[in-house]
């Protein structure tokens, strides 16, 4: 009888015990990710030379910027590129954009941009474009992240040859990264650009890019740049790629 009483008193105890630890496992959550910095920036450095039956070389640099006053978030980015033959220049793009967007709700945020293009490789001279719209982050960001955005905007594009442009566009914009471990990171940004006013007038851009950090201050990054133009300059392709491997400073 005494043997029973105490299997039934460890038994019970043993139940309570699981009871008040049901509520303690239940309510542990995984700590959220920290904040992003207020400020942070990168820049990127690119060299191709090539000698002997030809003589070659290809520059790209670019900058990125962003600051996050209060509920804003400021972003502004530069890139370059350069590619003489010959020790002649033969084509050279130029690319800035200018972005503020602010939080209205929980991963839901309305954005402003201004963008530039000189790209002589696809016969821009110069292309201004400023637009506004709405961008969703529809993961947030941990190990992966995707923002989605769609605007409306105006755009004004100066050509070598043929017409110039100039008219109101509807842009859909998403931007992907995963993080691969604690070193390297894959990311993908898509662009597609359609004219209001001329269904054969739109264009997409994708660039995509693997990381990996050597060290706290510098990563090398290669990527693939993809822009495809459905009505081009007289006398330019549709398509233009760019492949370059950089070293990538952070900070």
């Amino acid at each position: 009888m005494f043997t029973r009483l105490r299997l039934h008193a460890v038994s019970a105890a043993l139940v309570v015990a699981a009871m008040l630890a049901v509520p303690r496992v239940s309510s542990a959550q995984p700590a959220p990710p920290p904040p992003p910095p207020a400020y942070e920036g990168s820049a990127e450095f690119a060299f191709v030379s090539t000698t002997g039956n030809a003589s070659t070389q290809t520059i790209g640099v670019s900058g990125e910027f962003i600051a996050r006053p209060d509920a804003w978030t400021l972003k502004s980015k530069t890139a370059y590129v350069q590619n003489e033959a010959d020790d002649e220049l033969k084509a050279r793009a130029f690319t800035t954009l200018l972005r503020a967007s602010r939080e209205v709700r929980p991963h839901l945020s309305f954005y402003g941009q201004y963008d530039y293009l000189r790209n002589s490789f696809a016969g821009i001279l110069h292309r201004n474009a400023v637009e506004g719209g709405l961008s969703w982050q529809a993961v947030e960001p941990a190990r992966q992240a995707l923002r989605l955005d769609v605007g409306l905007g105006y755009a004004n594009e100066r050509r070598v040859t043929g017409d110039d442009l100039s008219n109101a566009v509807l842009t859909f914009g998403a931007a992907y990264k995963f993080k691969l471990s604690a070193t390297a990171e894959l990311s993908d940004d898509a662009r597609a650009i359609f004219s209001l006013k001329d269904g054969d007038e739109w264009r997409a851009d994708n660039i995509a890019a693997l990381t990996a950090k050597l060290t706290t201050l510098l990563s090398l990054k290669v990527s693939n740049t993809i822009r495809f133009v459905n009505a081009p300059a007289f006398g330019f392709e549709k398509t233009d790629t760019v492949t370059a491997v950089a070293l990538v400073a952070k900070f």
